[in-house]
Parts: C-alpha cells; sequence; structure tokens
C-alpha cells in the first residue's frame, strides 16, 4: 500500500512547487522556508555504511516511500549523479539501489523526509520551471541531464542548491550501498562477513 493514496493534481502540484520556492514574505512562509532547508541540510548528512544500507533494503520492509513516479525519477537521477564512465559498472536499474534509498527513507524523521516527493518532482519540471525548456528532466539525453543538474549544483537560489545535495547524498548512498558497485571502489564488503568466510574450514 502507498504511502499516499490519492495522487495531488496537476494544479496542486504547480501550486506546491510555487509555494516551495516562493519569497518568505510572512510568517508562515518564513516557517516552510525555515523547515524546508533544515530538511535539505539533514538529508545531505544522512549517513548509512554501506552494508548497512544495503541490509535495510534487503529486510524488506512494508510499504513503499516514494510512487511509480517518483521511483522513475529518482532511478534516473541516481544514473546521472552517479555516472562512472567506466563499462563494465551495472546500471542502476540492475540494482537495488533505488530500493534501498526508500528503505531508509520510510525509517526517516517525516518531517526530514517529507519534502522529498516534491523535491524529486521539481527536479523532473526544472527544465520547464528554471530553464524555460519545454521538456521534463526524464525526457532529456544524457548530455542534458548532467547540465540540468549542474544548473542545480551552481543555482543562485540557496534552496535549490540545498536541495541537490540532499538528493545526492541519498543517491550516493544507495549506489554505494550494493555489493554489485563495490569492486569499482575497491570495497571488499563488511570486515566481519570476510573474517568468517576466512576462517570457515573447508
Amino acid at each position: 500500500m502507498y504511502r499516499r493514496q490519492n495522487r495531488m493534481s496537476n494544479h496542486r502540484s504547480a501550486a506546491s512547487l510555487r509555494a516551495l520556492f516562493a519569497p518568505a514574505t510572512t510568517r508562515r512562509g518564513f516557517l516552510r522556508l525555515a523547515g524546508t532547508t533544515a530538511a535539505f541540510t539533514a538529508l545531505s548528512q544522512v549517513r548509512v555504511m554501506p552494508a548497512a544500507a544495503a541490509g535495510v533494503a534487503n529486510a524488506g520492509a512494508s510499504g513503499r516511500f516514494f510512487d511509480d513516479a517518483e521511483t522513475e525519477i529518482l532511478t534516473q537521477l541516481m544514473q546521472r549523479i552517479t555516472d562512472t564512465g567506466l563499462p563494465d559498472a551495472p546500471r542502476v536499474r540492475d540494482t537495488r539501489a533505488v530500493a534501498t534509498v526508500d528503505a531508509v527513507c520510510l525509517g526517516l524523521d517525516p518531517a526530514v523526509s517529507g519534502v522529498l516527493p516534491l523535491a524529486l518532482r521539481l527536479f523532473e519540471w526544472g527544465p520547464l520551471l528554471f530553464d524555460l525548456r519545454f521538456a521534463r528532466f526524464s525526457e532529456l539525453p544524457d548530455a542534458e541531464q548532467d547540465a540540468s543538474l549542474r544548473s542545480w549544483m551552481t543555482s543562485r537560489l540557496a534552496l535549490r542548491r540545498m536541495a541537490f545535495l540532499g538528493v545526492r547524498n541519498l543517491c550516493f548512498m544507495g549506489w554505494y550501498s550494493q555489493p554489485e558497485v563495490w569492486p569499482l571502489i575497491g570495497y571488499q564488503g563488511p570486515l566481519l562477513r570476510r573474517a568468517a568466510a576466512a576462517t570457515t574450514p573447508t
């Protein structure tokens, strides 16, 4: 059962996107901005050891944090953010990297993780909202997706830069927690597991 059964309409989504980046000219706007800023800051500092993060996903937590559309956006974001250029690197879709992020987000404080679904849709519609291009992120070729992400990373809007750092951190956490990726960085897996395997009689 999804976390949200009733999806937002396009009108409500657009209103939410505008509200997130609207100037904080009222007390409510200031508190909303402060809360969003704190959430992205916390997301950029989430730390989980690779094996522990993979274990969370493999444990099969009940429910899902992201819906299908958000999962697809996160998959494409992670593919570009973690791209190594190595021919033998696995695709994000061929790992449980996104499922790992989903499972970790289920366990986070909703005050922290609650901004993520909207943030992902901001990334998806970023080319239209910020670059005035009639395209969604998921429709762009790789090079243009990279350019869109750079615009988030270097934006004059601090909130956009913080959103990028938060999402990038989660992408790195999910990607580098996958056993298929460990050989690329010379990681041999959990030390205790290796020690147990070395002492197991043959």
